[in-house]
């Protein structure tokens, strides 16, 4: 006959839930999973799924941390670093939406919420063009995989409760620092373009006073758009890979991942 001791029960529960929360905290905040199509109670129940999968190979150390009873600071802290891996994956992408920004204002398409600000949409159009494309590429880059992959690696590597070292506040400026470098640099195109046709217009309005160069520089600042974006999406892939590299770096070295 089968039987379950408390000690057993309390062991295979503690590990259940401590594993559930790292993954369902990364489904929280991590750009490829935390979409509004994707509802809460499918993301609980994918973690659940994810957990029971893979808890039979972390016996050990489920038995390890069981002999002592959970404590909430200990679940806060695995919350916390799925949390964070989510939150080191959307700093990567932060250099797409600063370029996006800086296109929008550019090219007027966002002109109206300089008035009427939408809390729902960043970047306005050109931002959210950006932003699907940028998060379709780390798709096709099976980024998602990856960081699955990585975080049930970090459970043989990572004992329960406790924080990853290397996770300071200095990496994390030094990630933010860089992704404004790459968000620079992937507008310059932008930037260049629109410079040279801001003093054009500047020189034609000073020549030419009569004419009402508001009205038409504005009705040519769209097309220029599409110019930029034939300019910036042929190196979109590889950007995209260049803005997440840190990212992965900074996440392999917390998680002990080789």
């Amino acid at each position: 006959m089968l039987t379950i001791t408390a000690d057993f029960f309390m062991q295979w529960a503690t590990g259940l839930m401590l594993v559930s929360l790292r993954i369902f905290g990364m489904f929280l905040s991590m750009p490829l999973f935390a979409f509004r199509a994707f509802p809460m109670r499918l993301r609980l129940m994918v973690a659940l799924l994810i957990a029971i999968s893979i808890l039979p190979g972390l016996v050990p150390q489920a038995k390890a941390f069981g002999l002592a009873p959970p404590t909430f600071v200990a679940a806060g802290i695995e919350l916390l670093i799925g949390v964070f891996i989510g939150f080191l994956i959307r700093l990567g992408l932060m250099a797409v939406e600063l370029a996006a920004e800086i296109l929008s204002i550019q090219t007027g398409l966002s002109f109206a919420s300089n008035y009427v600000r939408d809390p729902n949409i960043a970047s306005g159009l050109m931002g959210e063009f950006l932003g699907l494309t940028a998060i379709a590429l780390m798709f096709m880059l099976n980024i998602h995989l990856v960081l699955l992959e990585v975080l049930v690696e970090s459970f043989k590597n990572l004992p329960f409760g406790q924080w990853p070292a290397v996770w300071t506040l200095p990496a994390v400026t030094g990630m933010i620092a860089r992704a404004f470098q790459l968000g620079l640099l992937l507008s310059l195109p932008s930037i260049v373009v629109y410079l040279l046709f801001y003093v054009i217009q500047a020189i034609l309005a000073r020549t030419s006073p009569q004419f009402n160069l508001f009205s038409v520089g504005f009705a040519i600042t769209v097309p220029l758009a599409f110019l930029v974006l034939i300019i910036v999406l042929p190196d979109l892939p590889e950007f995209v890979q260049r803005s997440l590299e840190a990212p992965f770096r900074l996440i392999r070295q917390g998680l002990l991942v080789n």
